[in-house]
């Protein structure tokens, strides 16, 4: 049984074999020129979304670049790019016209939308904690509402996790096809309820352990038992989200991802340990005329160790996973991925709330344990939705509004740039928006982390393997040979050979003299026909051209051949090439038939 839900592609690097220098037999092309000799630098530009309304909550969008203010870890920064986004679309005005244009002369062309501000939104199901019902409730609402609201240029893609991470439908304009996709969505099995019948599972062992030694330090462990359950259920499903937001680094357009949840508990079992420290005497539910000042009175045990009531929330807190959801988020902003969490058990559909539980499980529903529960379960959407500056959508059944909501932020934003000193720091950085007009509010990304370079390109080519979204500046071309089965485990060895034109690269000559100098460096990943993932493994190139063979080398190629372990099936591949010294990528992907008798197959 694997301990992980996400589901690992195999992908085992053989081997490597490049054609040494000069080039033996490799196909000539003429070079553009030879500027590529040395090295470029790149620019860090920080993008960030703001939303901005009146007090009535009405969206002001008449404001202008010098209404803003900005400043990074509180340091003020100039804002060098700036787009107004209204009703969904930045329109770039036609080329100005002569006014004494001839009569009858063809009028000017309607202005088009900026690729760049449609929308690109994720719709990811959390099948580990949503409810059947719920998850069946909310998918109904959500058809509804993007049957109406997907424009023209707007993307949509679907995705489940469950028993692995599912892609039902990638990135489309096809409004049916979204629609499809989400009608799988409703077929999906989902898990929620079974954390409630662990919860009570664990409450009940409590309880019986109570009855031999009441508050005995063995009564503890269900509680531990489940905690940490929960605590893998939730990792898993944030491994998931991880993995998604990562890979949308390099999609175009507004990105948004609509997280579709019951709730994860960002300190997992802390509800059962406040159920044992009100059992033991601590922490009891105040009387309406309560103080607040409680006396602990530990109770029970046969003369042995007891179990501290004071104790319980320090060991709740050793199962958090707030650091996670951080992390999470901050992967999120520094992919300018907004998140809006919908909590889909609206004001019902909590845990061990139902009419079914035992006399003697009455103690989950004191009002301080439900207190515990309901907080983690909204805390976890909250923190994401607010650190990404997007919104929680909460207690609400009829989520109409809601999302109605949500589509007024894709419709109308402003979106404002400057560019850092720092550049792939990896540190997180703290963002203030201010507007001059007084009485606005104003809502975005608190905060970004940095990503080092090696991270963004990483991201990337998880961009081209999900997405299929290529960028190919360095012209490579991708050539998969023929396959090889290896009888003793199974997989077969497919060759993906890669040409690169030398004139595209960076070359430099070092000053002592001897041979021109290149570095390359290659990352690869696969996915299997049901949507597991490879690792993204990373491979160096040092490239060596003697003086005399450099201006014939520069008219060929550089071969270089991934020899790939693989399983049988339908597989994707996605390769990236960087140029470390012209700090240049290309990112390509290509589907494959393992097993197949030839590359033929090779779509």
């Amino acid at each position: 049984m694997r301990s992980a839900t996400i589901r690992k592609a195999c992908l085992i690097l053989l081997g490597a074999a490049a054609c040494a220098l000069p080039l033996c037999g490799a196909e000539k092309v003429q070079p553009a020129s030879l500027t590529s000799f040395g090295a470029s630098v790149e620019v860090n530009v920080v993008n960030v979304e703001v939303y901005v309304t009146d007090r009535d909550g009405k969206r002001v969008t008449d404001l202008k670049r010098e209404d803003f203010t900005a400043s990074e870890d509180g340091k003020a920064v100039e804002v060098t790019n700036f787009a107004s986004v209204s009703s969904g679309r930045n329109l770039a005005a036609p080329a100005a016209t002569s006014r004494s244009a001839p009569a009858g002369a063809p009028a000017a062309a309607a202005p088009r939308p900026d690729p760049e501000t449609a929308l690109s939104l994720v719709v990811f199901l959390d099948g580990l904690h949503l409810r059947p019902a719920n998850r069946t409730k909310a998918v109904e609402q959500i058809r509804a509402f993007l049957a109406k609201s997907v424009r023209p240029g707007d993307r949509v893609m679907v995705a489940a996790h469950g028993l692995g991470l599912r892609l039902l439908q990638p990135f489309t304009q096809d409004v049916a096809a979204i629609d499809e996709a989400l009608k799988q969505a409703e077929a999906l099995a989902v898990q929620g309820h079974l954390e409630d019948e662990a919860r009570r599972s664990a409450f009940r062992a409590m309880n019986a352990m109570q009855s031999v030694s009441p508050c005995g330090l063995e009564s503890v462990r269900p509680i531990d038992d489940y905690a940490v359950e929960s605590r893998d259920k939730a990792l898993r499903t944030v491994g998931a989200l991880t993995v998604v937001i990562n890979s949308l680094a390099g999609v175009p357009g507004h990105r948004a991802l609509l997280f579709v949840s019951d709730g994860i508990s960002i300190t997992p079992g802390e509800e059962l340990f406040q159920a044992i420290a009100e059992t033991c005497g601590g922490a009891t539910e105040p009387s309406e005329s309560s103080t607040g000042n409680v006396d602990i009175v530990p109770r029970g045990g046969d003369g042995g160790p007891r179990y501290d009531p004071q104790q319980a929330a320090l060991d709740a807190q050793k199962y958090s996973i707030a650091k996670r959801f951080e992390d999470l988020a901050a992967h999120a902003s520094a992919n300018r991925v907004t998140l809006y969490t919908l909590q889909a058990s609206g004001l019902q559909g909590f845990a061990s709330t139902g009419v079914d539980v035992d006399p003697g499980e009455r103690r989950l529903l004191s009002r301080t344990v439900q207190l515990v529960q309901t907080s983690n379960l909204k805390g976890s959407l909250t923190a994401l939705a607010i650190d990404t500056g997007g919104r929680a959508m909460l207690d609400a059944n009829d989520l109409g509004p809601e999302l109605a909501r949500m589509q007024e932020d894709f419709d109308s934003y402003y979106s404002l740039g400057y560019t850092t000193a720092h550049h792939g720091d990896g540190r997180q950085h703290k963002v203030e928006v201010k507007v001059k007009r007084p009485g606005l509010r104003v809502r975005y990304r608190p905060s970004y982390r940095d990503k080092p370079a090696m991270e963004k390109a990483v991201d990337r080519t998880l961009t081209a393997l999900l997405h299929g979204i290529e960028d190919n500046p360095l012209e490579v071309a991708i050539e998969l040979g023929e396959q090889t089965l290896d009888k003793a485990t199974g997989t077969w060895a497919v060759p993906v050979r890669l040409k690169i034109p030398l004139y595209k690269l960076a070359i430099i000559h070092p000053d002592e003299g001897g041979a021109f100098q290149g570095r390359l460096r290659l990352l690869v990943t696969t996915q299997d026909s049901q949507g597991g993932t490879s690792p993204v493994r990373q491979v160096e190139v040092p490239l060596a051209i003697s003086r005399k063979e450099v201006l014939n080398a520069l008219g060929q190629h550089y071969l270089y051949t991934l020899t790939l372990k693989m399983a049988k099936g339908e597989q994707r591949v996605a390769v990236a090439v960087r140029d470390e010294l012209a700090t240049t990528t290309s990112y390509l992907s290509r589907a494959v038939t393992v097993g197949a008798a030839k590359a033929a197959a090779v779509r």
